[in-house]
């Protein structure tokens, strides 16, 4: 039997908020308010309709329906808004808004209409045109209304040129990474790095070329089992300057560890990882069991998580706490039973993780 959620709540009269805030699938919803759906139709007849009751007439839908859906795109293709922003400023969730955006221009398309004004964009700045004669030039070859531009295109195009041509200068290769951080993530890595591959200002850097004091500072938070998360926080605080904020992304630095544990001396240890140790940190005991097995092989941090934080650990285990099976603290089909009235009955910690506290004492069986 398959759960309706539209038949579950059709008595209800905050169906419609509901269904907005949940981003229900509109698979069973009627024509007349399917946004999703209706989302290219109404977009299409848009350009040459400005009548939001004449579209909803002509359509066969509800002007409610008319109204989000203009309200969504404008936003995006007229006002150039992020997905979060607009997300902030509707009742409908991240998934909702890319698929009715998507429905009504496809993602490659908006892209090739992003890349193609940029071009124009740049091409009329280096001709020494101001940020209004740029809109009002391209404006005028154009009549349908989402490829119409604002200077907020205009801007946001710029000042990607700008950061990117100020990194060649400092550093030789731009960052996309420090680029979306400048502009607030109004767009994707990859759609800056396309960007400026198109307008042939600039040479991206796909990956950071890690210094020898770089690795060894790496390697010695490892064998301090810090996790990536926090490695990467003190690695860019560590070796950003005035000039250059570092923003290195976790996955770089675990890909350089593993290369640097990487060993091929038959005791296992690479001589790459003992040079760093002696030269930048020589008080790390080597010769600590911990220490040589994380050396020998890449050891992910340990973490808590959602695992047992005790039986998991090798930490001491409460001996009246009730664990069976192959992985428990007992032999298979051993069990044990609760003695006193304050340890929780399952194999949980009890109140704070959520477990039942039996207060009886022992179960009679």
């Amino acid at each position: 039997m398959n759960f309706n959620y539209r038949d579950f709540f059709i008595h209800n009269d905050d169906l419609h908020i509901i269904k907005e805030e949940l981003s229900i699938n509109e698979v069973g919803a009627p024509k007349q308010d399917a946004l999703e759906r209706n989302a290219k139709a109404v977009w299409d007849m848009y350009q040459t309709e400005n009548n939001q009751q004449t579209i909803a007439k002509t359509l066969e839908i509800n002007v409610e329906t008319v109204k989000k859906i203009i309200d969504i795109c404008e936003k995006k293709f007229v006002e150039n808004k992020t997905v979060k922003q607009i997300t902030d400023e509707t009742n409908f969730n991240k998934n909702m808004i890319h698929r009715i955006l998507n429905k009504a221009i496809p993602d490659w398309k908006r892209n090739k209409l992003f890349f193609g004004d940029a071009l124009e964009i740049y091409n009329l700045h280096k001709q020494g045109k101001s940020t209004a004669e740029i809109v009002n030039s391209i404006n005028q070859q154009k009549r349908e209304l989402h490829l119409q531009i604002k200077e907020e295109k205009v801007n946001l195009v710029l000042t990607i040129v700008d950061i990117a041509t100020k990194q060649m200068e400092n550093d030789g290769v731009t960052n996309s990474n420090e680029i979306k951080r400048q502009i607030n993530g109004a767009i994707d890595n990859h759609t800056i790095i396309d960007l400026i591959k198109k307008l042939g200002i600039g040479k991206i850097r796909y990956y950071h070329k890690f210094t020898e004091k770089q690795d060894a500072f790496i390697l010695f938070n490892y064998l301090q089992e810090l996790n990536l998360t926090e490695t990467a926080r003190k690695f860019n605080t560590e070796f950003s300057t005035e000039s250059k904020n570092l923003n290195v992304h976790i996955s770089t630095i675990r890909s350089n560890l593993i290369n640097i544990l990487k060993s091929d001396s038959e005791s296992e240890i690479s001589e790459y990882a003992l040079e760093l140790l002696t030269k930048y940190y020589p008080t790390v005991d080597i010769n600590n069991d911990n220490t040589k097995e994380l050396l020998k092989n890449y050891i992910p941090a340990k973490t808590v998580g959602s695992k047992d934080r005790l039986a998991r650990r090798g930490g001491k285990v409460d001996p009246t706490r009730q664990m069976s099976g192959e992985k428990g603290n007992l032999e298979r089909d051993t069990h044990q039973t609760i003695t006193t009235g304050q340890i929780p009955a399952s194999g949980q910690l009890g109140k704070k993780y959520g477990a039942p506290i039996n207060t009886q004492g022992a179960l009679a069986l």
